[in-house]
């Protein structure tokens, strides 16, 4: 059963502060170009509500402990957390438009269009999708994961 209880975002990681992530910024050789880019990506993870709320949900997701469900429901795999996250990444605030996101209770996440009604599941090393698109039906199971695969069927059935 997806998991689709809302509440407020709980991270489970140090939380870094302005002056942390400016000195590290300054103690790495990036060029020019990519301090760029990353200025350019944060820019668009805060002002883009769909990347917004996704970050805010994955981060809710990673915290649910064992039995988060009251049925012996498993916390969501570190794997699949950091998977999602490599996915984001690459993505654009428009990717996630219409799709939501929860856990499931076998430690992996589940995403649904509310578009399409297209479902994906995702695990540590692989994910499954199924969608019906003009009456065809599209799906496959046991795909092994790659941030750019996973992008292109939520692209492509969302």
């Amino acid at each position: 059963m997806l998991h689709t209880h809302t509440a407020s975002p709980v991270a489970n990681y140090p939380v870094a502060t302005y002056a942390d992530v400016m000195y590290y910024l300054h103690t790495i050789r990036i060029t020019p170009e990519d301090k760029q880019k990353v200025v350019h990506r944060l820019l668009e993870e805060i002002s883009g509500k769909n990347l917004s709320r996704i970050y805010s949900r994955l981060d809710y997701l990673s915290s649910l402990k064992e039995d988060w469900d009251g049925e012996g429901a498993l916390p969501v795999s570190k794997r699949v957390i950091d998977n999602l996250k490599s996915v984001l990444l690459i993505s654009f605030d428009e990717d996630w438009k219409d799709w939501l996101l929860g856990a499931d209770s076998n430690a992996t996440l589940g995403l649904q269009s509310d578009k399409t009604n297209a479902c994906i599941s995702l695990g540590a090393k692989e994910f499954s999708y199924y969608a019906r698109i003009n009456g065809k039906r599209l799906g496959e199971s046991h795909v092994d994961f790659n941030s750019e695969n996973f992008l292109n069927v939520m692209r492509k059935i969302g």
